[in-house]
C-alpha cells in the first residue's frame, strides 16, 4: 500500500547544487497563477507571504510510476515528501496567521489536481498552479523531469520555500529568505515558522546620526568591538561613527548595528556587530543591507574581515557570501597608522591579512524577458 503521508527511512538527502542561488532577493515578476479557490494571484502583489514549492502530490494507494530511465521516485534526492511537507504547513497554519504571514503552496500540478489534494488533507490555505510553467521559466526555477500519472506536465519544481515581502510600501516584492534544498520535507514548515518568529522580535531602523540614542549606541559599539571609531579596510580608513547604516532592535532594545560605504556599483559593509548570539540579529542586518544595495542599484555587496576571525568567516558563508580575495598584510599596513592593533588574536592566530567576502546582486533585479 502506497501511503504518501509517511516518509520511508534512508531517503537520499538532496545537496545544494546552486540551482536556486540566483533567486536570493529576486524581485517577483508579474506572473499570474490560478489558485485553488478560483482566484488569480499576481505574484508581484504578494507581501508577507510564504510560498512553499513541491514537485507533486501523490495519490493514496497509487504508487508513482518509474522515471524516464527506470528510476524510482524515492531514489531521486528530495523528490519524496510532498504530502508531509504540505501537512506540516497545515498543522502550523495558525502560527503563520498569528504572524500576519500568508501561506501558499506552489507546484506544476493542475489546479484540479491541487484542489482534490487540498480537500483531502483539509488544507487551510490555497495552492497555486504553474502547470503552464510561466513562473518556472520566468525565474529559471530548479526543476527535474519525471513522468506523472495525471495532473500536469513532466517538468517538476524542486522542493524549496520562500519568504517574500516588500522592504517598504513602494518597493517591489522580493524573496527575502530562501530555503533550498529542503530536507526532511516534514520539518520545512517548522523551520520557516521558527525563523519568522525569531525575525518578528527584531526590527531594523536606519541610523539617524542626529538622534543621540542612535549615535551613542553606534559609538559605544564601535569602541567595544574595534576600540576605535575609525576602521581600516583594504588600506582605507573609514570613520564608521559617521557612516550610513542600520541599528537592530531586539525586543525593543538596541542589539546590533551595521555601517556601510557606497562607491559606484558596489556597497561595502564596514562594520557589523550583534550583541546577542543566535538571535538572528547579524543575519537581519546583513539582509537589510543587501536589500538596500539592490534597491539603490548596486550590483555587489562585500566586506572584509581579518584572517583570524574564523567565527565571522563561517557566519558570512552561511549568509551566502563567498570568499573572493585575500589582501596579504593589509592589517600590517594598518598598524602603521594604528600601532596599537594586536599582533595575535585570542585564538593564537597572527593577525595579518584581510579576507574579502562578497555576494553578487545583479541577478536580483527584474527578470530578463
Amino acid at each position: 500500500m502506497h501511503d504518501p503521508t509517511r516518509l520511508p527511512q534512508d531517503l537520499p538527502v538532496p545537496e545544494d547544487d546552486g540551482a536556486a542561488a540566483h533567486l536570493r532577493l529576486h524581485q517577483l515578476p508579474p506572473v499570474v497563477l490560478a489558485a485553488t479557490d478560483g482566484t488569480l494571484i499576481d505574484l508581484s502583489t504578494l507581501d508577507q507571504a510564504v510560498l512553499f514549492f513541491y514537485p507533486r502530490t501523490g495519490v493514496p494507494d497509487q504508487p508513482p510510476s518509474l522515471g524516464f530511465e527506470g528510476e524510482t521516485w524515492e531514489s531521486i534526492p528530495g523528490a519524496r515528501g510532498c504530502t508531509p511537507q504540505s501537512c506540516g504547513f497545515c498543522e502550523l497554519h495558525s502560527h503563520f496567521a498569528a504572524l500576519g504571514v500568508r501561506v501558499l503552496g506552489v507546484s506544476t500540478n493542475t489546479t484540479q489536481h491541487q484542489a482534490e489534494f487540498k480537500r483531502r488533507v483539509h488544507a487551510p490555505f490555497e495552492f497555486l498552479s504553474d502547470s503552464n510553467l510561466a513562473l518556472t521559466r520566468a525565474l529559471k526555477l530548479p526543476t527535474f523531469e519525471f513522468p506523472v500519472e495525471s495532473g500536469g506536465p513532466t517538468t517538476l519544481i524542486r522542493r524549496m520555500a520562500w519568504y517574500v515581502e516588500r522592504a517598504h510600501p513602494r518597493s517591489p516584492v522580493r524573496i527575502r529568505r530562501l530555503w533550498y534544498p529542503v530536507f526532511p520535507p516534514d520539518k520545512n514548515a517548522a523551520r520557516v515558522a521558527t525563523w519568522l518568529e525569531r525575525r518578528a522580535r527584531t526590527s531594523i531602523v536606519a541610523i539617524d546620526h542626529d538622534n543621540p540614542i542612535h549615535q551613542a549606541y553606534i559609538e559605544r559599539t564601535l569602541l567595544h568591538h574595534w576600540h576605535d571609531t575609525v576602521i581600516h579596510s583594504r588600506w582605507k580608513p573609514f570613520n564608521a561613527a559617521t557612516l550610513p547604516g542600520y541599528i537592530a532592535f531586539h525586543d525593543s532594545v538596541p542589539a546590533g548595528c551595521l555601517t556601510f560605504h557606497a562607491d559606484g556599483r558596489e556597497l561595502e559593509v564596514i562594520t557589523l556587530a550583534a550583541d546577542r548570539e543566535g538571535a538572528g540579529i547579524g543575519a537581519a542586518l546583513l539582509e537589510t543591507a543587501c536589500v538596500h544595495a539592490v534597491d539603490t542599484g548596486h550590483s555587489r555587496l562585500f566586506l572584509t574581515t581579518t584572517n583570524d576571525n574564523l567565527h565571522a568567516q563561517e557566519f558570512y558563508q552561511r549568509q551566502g557570501l563567498r570568499l573572493v580575495a585575500i589582501h596579504p598584510r593589509a592589517v600590517d599596513a594598518a598598524r602603521n597608522v594604528k600601532p596599537d592593533l594586536p599582533f595575535l588574536a585570542p585564538n593564537g592566530l597572527p593577525i595579518r591579512d584581510e579576507w574579502e567576502y562578497s555576494v553578487e546582486l545583479g541577478a536580483a533585479g527584474p527578470p530578463e524577458p
